[in-house]
């Protein structure tokens, strides 16, 4: 045997020796001796290891070792600004030591003090760094972002939403307010849909409100004598006790039925009998300053007693407000201010009962519901069910009861009417100053066991938020009561929600809605949608207000400098189609009024002319080859002396007609059948005959039937019937554009002009609305008479670009 086979039998006897005496000492556990016949081992439990018990055991020895790691590798090689996060670097960072979090700031502080006693640049200041001086104006800049959006509001007055807006919006100045006009986004079809089947919000708290303070009965005194005499609106019972808000149609004092202001709602606090009584008036800002004057006027006329003793106060500031449109919008509301005060468990409140109507048309118009809810930022977000609301049969007879029976008291908040809400804007304010701050609500939700779970309120802490619900509708649009007319306009998109609540809250509002489902729009889709119900909206279709000739004033500046900025063979020649005056519609020039409102680009029929030499003058110059810049002054300043020629006209003496009750007797004029009364119709008589119901309809019951018949003619020349005009075939009426006659063959025929025009979703056809004078109207009555289809009375409306007329069936509008 060899060597090498002797020391293998050699290592095996070892082997087997150490395998009999068992695993080393070093591999036995603590405690266990060496050849126990109680401790027995086998392989597998000497190689196992308790990982979590060992590193246990071990976790200060860990740690020390991690920090010493951490230690070595930053001493001296990294500096503080080194040390951050990724998502927290920059390749070239700043100096600032604001910029590092808390826990660095001292280290960086220590570093920037080590680098400046090294630096000869640094040596002997006080500076740190290198940086360079600020600018002139970075120095001039805001310290805050408060104090630098509390400058740019000089001069103007931003929502509290401006902000959130002015994100998504383009904003415009109108009526001293910042007004978010249309999102950036394309929303002409998606507004439509979410008015008429989801919920479409927005914020219209730039409208005036002023409080009128005194006793009851002056209040309405001072107000009859701006409605019209046979309207009694604001004392009805409905009105009077707060339940319901009233809408009305203002005028100058004495002046019926001329000197148009505009409409207005008012709306009574709900406390009764004698006593100081408040009544808040809600107007539109574009007529908010005039009815504001015309009030004081008549005020500082009535003599010394308790009809003078009226105090008004302009409390926009003190409220914000939302409209809300949309087969959902009730729905949204009773989820988002479900959290009412005063509403037991067991008992489900009155927005809660009504939660499941498919439309807010289904209930009462202008009814008020009061109600006091905790701060809505406690169970923000609020979640909308998508699916329809399926209601038990009892739900069903309780809801029934209710659209039968509207409880009187849903206006107030108890029965005892101790708490005043809304209407007391000094507990409004103090319970703004006590509201949580939005740190405080963070640092309780970061102390919720379970995380995204939503507040509960706290009574010592979270104060409540007084509000006011107004089921609005075409009423509030139109100024006057709405009863058989009120099937010609589309529910889903005339009836709606009007929220108002104390200022301060309008951001924890707003979010609460727009997070629950609610689609914002501006003023842009607003006017829209109230087209697309069949509405005239205010200002753009009230002819006869001075609020209507700066809108249409403005709108015409922007078309004229538009068409002016073409090249002069780009530009539509207005005049070889007969079209004198295409920016704006000439009212005052239809009822034979003088002159024209200053807000109208004074640009004549002359002006265009002068244009359109001019074109002709260049063009034959140009193939002469001698084209001269003094032929362009002088042109210009003919076009200039043309305009400086024209004077200013006055539409106090324009009469509008408004209000269901003249509606309809214009309408049954226009359907009734030529009699022997109407045989001559070129005799005024003939036309003072015809409209004789009108005039009974606007004389109040004090009139004197043997006034002048001179007047009563010329009173109704200057009349206007608004119309909805519907396109019989194809095509979109042209905004501005004559409204003629079906048997008119000029455009000097004109009865009436176009004030807003589109292509409606709703109807799938073009429609519009305009305005047309009732002696107009009675001369087409007359041709439709005469002709074979006298049942079929129609109207055409005639294109600014010479393509053919529009035939169009019309419905006239109050």
């Amino acid at each position: 045997m060899d060597s090498g086979s002797s020391s293998k039998m050699a290592d095996n006897s070892d082997d087997k020796k150490r395998k009999a005496q068992g695993p080393p000492e070093s591999a036995r556990p603590r405690g266990a001796k060496q050849g126990s016949a109680s401790t027995k081992y086998t392989l597998g439990k000497a190689r196992s290891v308790d990982v979590v018990g060992f590193v246990e055991a071990r976790s200060f020895e860990i740690n020390a070792l991690q920090r010493s790691l951490e230690n070595a590798r930053s001493q001296g090689n990294t500096r503080a600004f080194q040390t951050l996060p990724r998502h927290l670097r920059r390749r070239a960072a700043s100096h600032n030591v604001k910029r590092i979090p808390a826990r660095l700031r001292e280290k960086a502080l220590s570093e920037m003090k080590k680098s400046a006693q090294t630096s000869k640049a640094l040596a002997g200041t006080d500076r740190l760094t290198n940086a360079k001086k600020s600018s002139r104006y970075k120095r001039r800049r805001a310290r805050s972002v408060r104090q630098e959006y509390e400058t740019r509001q000089t001069g103007k007055r931003w929502l509290e939403t401006h902000v959130w807006h002015a994100k998504r919006m383009r904003m415009k100045e109108l009526w001293g307010a910042m007004i978010a006009e249309t999102p950036n986004e394309r929303s002409h079809r998606a507004a439509y849909r979410a008015a008429k089947e989801k919920t479409y919000i927005q914020d219209v708290s730039y409208f005036r409100t002023l409080e009128l303070v005194g006793s009851e009965d002056a209040i309405v005194g001072l107000l009859r004598q701006l409605t019209p005499p046979n309207e009694l609106t604001l004392a009805m019972k409905p009105y009077i006790g707060g339940a319901r808000m009233a809408p009305l149609t203002l005028y100058c004092a004495g002046s019926y039925p001329l000197a148009l202001l505009g409409p207005a709602t008012a709306l009574w606090e709900p406390i009764s009998g004698a006593g100081q009584r408040k009544l808040w008036l809600r107007l539109h800002p574009a007529n908010a300053d005039a009815i504001k004057v015309e009030l004081e006027r008549v005020l500082d006329a009535i003599p010394d007693g308790n009809d003078r003793a009226i105090q008004i106060k302009d409390i926009t500031c003190d409220l914000v407000s939302f409209e809300l449109l949309g087969g959902q919008s009730t729905q949204m509301l009773a989820a988002v201010l479900s959290q009412t005060v005063d509403c037991a468990d067991s008992e489900p409140s009155l927005l809660q009962t009504i939660r499941a109507i498919p439309s807010p048309a289904v209930l009462p118009e202008s009814v008020v519901i009061a109600l006091r809810i905790h701060d809505p930022r406690l169970e923000f977000p609020f979640k909308v069910n998508p699916e329809r609301m399926v209601l038990s049969q009892d739900e069903q007879q309780q809801l029934q009861d209710l659209l039968l029976h509207w409880p009187a008291n849903a206006a107030v908040l108890d029965g005892q009417r101790s708490d005043t809400g809304i209407w007391d804007r000094s507990e409004c304010a103090s319970a703004l100053e006590r509201r949580t701050s939005e740190h405080a609500l963070n640092k309780r939700r970061e102390q919720q066991l379970v995380p995204g779970t939503k507040l509960r309120p706290d009574p010592s802490v979270d104060v409540t938020v007084p509000l006011l619900l107004v089921r609005t509708g075409p009423e509030a649009m139109l100024g006057s009561r709405v009863g058989r007319t009120a099937n010609q306009y589309i529910d889903t998109l005339a009836h709606g929600w009007t929220l108002i609540a104390p200022r301060g809250w309008s951001m924890a509002l707003w979010m609460a809605l727009n997070f629950a489902g609610a689609r914002a729009q501006g003023l842009t889709e607003c006017h829209h949608i109230g087209f697309e119900a069949g509405l005239p909206t205010f200002p753009a279709n009230w002819p006869g207000t001075s609020a209507y000739d700066e809108w249409a004033g403005s709108a015409a500046t922007e078309l004229y400098q538009k068409w002016q900025r073409r090249p002069p063979g780009k530009r539509a020649n207005y005049l070889k189609f007969g079209i004198n005056s295409p920016f704006y519609a000439p009212f005052h020039k239809l009822l034979d009024l003088p002159g024209v409102p200053e807000a109208y680009p004074q640009v004549t029929a002359d002006g265009l002319e002068c244009r359109m030499k001019r074109l002709r003058k260049i063009t034959s110059k140009k193939k002469e080859g001698c084209l001269s810049d003094q032929m362009d002054i002088d042109e210009d300043a003919d076009l200039n002396s043309t305009v400086a020629s024209r004077s200013s006209g006055s539409t106090a003496d324009m009469w509008l007609l408004t209000g269901e009750l003249l509606a309809t007797a214009a309408a049954s004029l226009l359907a009734s059948t030529r009699t022997a009364a109407h045989e001559d119709p070129a005799l005024p008589t003939a036309f003072l005959a015809w409209a004789a119901p009108l005039l009974e309809a606007v004389r109040s019951p004090n009139y004197n039937s043997n006034s002048d018949t001179t007047k009563d003619i010329a009173l109704l020349q200057h009349c206007l019937v608004r119309v909805r005009l519907v396109c019989v075939g194809r095509g979109v009426p042209a905004e501005n554009g004559p409204i003629c006659t079906s048997l008119a063959k000029q455009t000097g025929d004109a009865i009436g002009f176009v004030m807003t025009s589109s292509f409606s979703l709703a109807r799938g056809c073009g429609i519009a609305v305009g305005a047309c004078s009732l002696y107009g109207l009675y001369q087409a009555w007359l041709s439709a008479a005469e002709s074979k289809h006298a049942k079929s009375l129609g109207l055409t409306v005639q294109s600014l670009d010479g393509s053919p007329s529009i035939s169009t069936s019309f419905v006239v509008l109050p």
